[in-house]
């Protein structure tokens, strides 16, 4: 299933969405509009996982952020949202791929690992998770059904799910298991 703009509308309603400013940001996009949500639609929030108020220090949303990865690399990585507890934990747009980064900032431990393949990945996540929490069957059925989630969206994109500990197993290992 790729979601569309209108699926998107219809859930989350016109001011549930915002849209990613990418005539800012076009010299430094290298990828393709298959890569993008449609027609740049970033829900505002999904409760536990994600929101765009971006509360980090010195840091604000669409901010482009200059990761050092090593000596010689540099990446440059635009920032969409965080995680609403953690807010020093950054999902980043990684421009030349179109992969969405989670990017932790805290100064004991920081990391840096893929969440999805392609930003239109990361708000199907989204999209398909927030329905899954707004739905929710009750802890009974919860188990199954979001073993079931995890299987459809491994269809997406499935190098989210190449880490066991990676952010989208995770959050299907609560879901599982909250209650």
């Amino acid at each position: 299933m790729v979601v569309t703009h209108d699926q998107l509308l219809a859930h989350w309603g016109p001011h549930r969405l915002i849209y990613f400013p990418l005539d800012r940001f076009l010299d430094r996009i290298q990828v393709g509009p298959g890569a993008f949500p449609p027609e740049g639609a970033i829900p505002v929030e999904v409760p536990i996982l994600f929101t765009v108020a971006v509360d980090a220090p010195d840091v604000q949303l669409f901010s482009l952020l200059r990761l050092q990865l090593g000596e010689a690399n540099s990446t440059l990585l635009i920032v969409v949202g965080c995680v609403p507890a953690e807010p020093d934990m950054l999902f980043c747009l990684n421009p030349e791929t179109g992969a969405i980064m989670l990017l932790d900032l805290n100064p004991d431990g920081p990391g840096y690992e893929l969440v999805n393949t392609t930003f239109a990945a990361f708000v199907e996540f989204l999209y398909r998770f927030d329905e899954f929490i707004q739905s929710d069957p009750g802890k009974a059925a919860r188990a199954d059904l979001a073993l079931a989630l995890r299987r459809d969206l491994y269809e997406v994109d499935s190098q989210a799910f190449e880490d066991p500990e990676s952010w989208w197993n995770t959050a299907i290992r609560q879901l599982s298991v909250s209650g």
